[in-house]
């Protein structure tokens, strides 16, 4: 499986560690860990393995559901203007009728009131109401109501259906807290192996193969910021919270844990 952005990347590099470290078990199994530790084991090391697996897994995953809502986005906007237009319409007219009235005066501020796909959709249904309360009246007026009020009808389920699709779904949340937890494990073992290294190898050669990933694109990362890297990850994999995902190219970044996510 393969998917593009830092992720993929980031997968490579703890692939490269893990071989390393296979390499090196004779010595890394021996590492004097502290008392509220384990002890690393040569299964351990080779469960990186697994781990990384599953986050190719959990990313194609997680990839598709993102995929999808973006083609809700883009399906959405075509209707979303249409009934834009149309909603201008009607209020207009209602406008007008309600220039006496006060209540009628209120309904209109709260169809104003607030903006955003969601409140367009809960436009269009107040504006509907509207519309079968004075349906005489709307029938006689001469500028198109009755047929921006037909084709709102027409619209409403289509809309509110596509809202619902391009919302961040509970399916989506759990796609991405999955995701995020098999990264915040694949983290978790590089770091005890980075651990283990330093303490066999440091200060030569061989520490380079255990170096952390670098923070941007030919720039070798400190210890400090992979740290901070590994707690974005384990933040983002505890919370799950929707949010934008940038891209590279403008293609999706996937939303890759503690990877720079709003670099495009």
């Amino acid at each position: 499986m393969i998917f593009p952005g830092k992720l993929a990347r980031r997968v490579i590099w703890s692939s490269r560690i893990q071989l390393v470290a296979e390499r090196d078990a004779a010595d890394l199994v021996r590492t004097p860990f502290p008392d509220d530790e384990p002890a690393l084991t040569r299964e351990e090391i080779r469960a990186l393995r697994d781990k990384i697996e599953l986050l190719r897994v959990t990313q194609s995953r997680w990839q598709a559901v993102q995929q999808r809502q973006e083609q809700a986005v883009a399906l959405f906007k075509g209707p979303a203007a249409e009934a834009a237009l149309h909603r201008q319409t009607l209020l207009r007219f209602f406008d007008l009728r309600f220039k006496n009235s006060p209540e009628g005066q209120k309904r209109l501020m709260a169809i104003r009131a607030g903006s955003g796909d969601a409140d367009l959709v809960q436009d269009v249904s107040d504006l509907l109401l509207l519309c079968s309360e004075h349906a005489e009246a709307l029938r006689k007026a001469p500028r198109g109501e009755a047929d921006a009020a037909a084709r709102l009808r027409a619209l409403s389920p289509e809309l509110a259906r596509m809202l619902a699709d391009k919302t961040f779904s509970p399916e989506a949340q759990r796609a991405r807290k999955l995701r995020d937890a098999a990264y915040t494990l694949v983290m978790h073992a590089e770091r005890r192996l980075r651990a283990a290294a330093e303490y066999w190898y440091a200060g030569t050669d061989r520490m380079k193969d255990y170096a952390p990933f670098p923070a941007s694109r030919g720039a070798a990362s400190t210890g400090e910021e992979e740290e901070e890297e590994e707690e974005e990850g384990e933040a983002a994999a505890e919370n799950g919270a929707p949010e934008g995902d940038a891209s590279e190219g403008g293609a999706t970044e996937d939303g890759a844990p503690g990877e720079d996510e709003d670099e495009g």
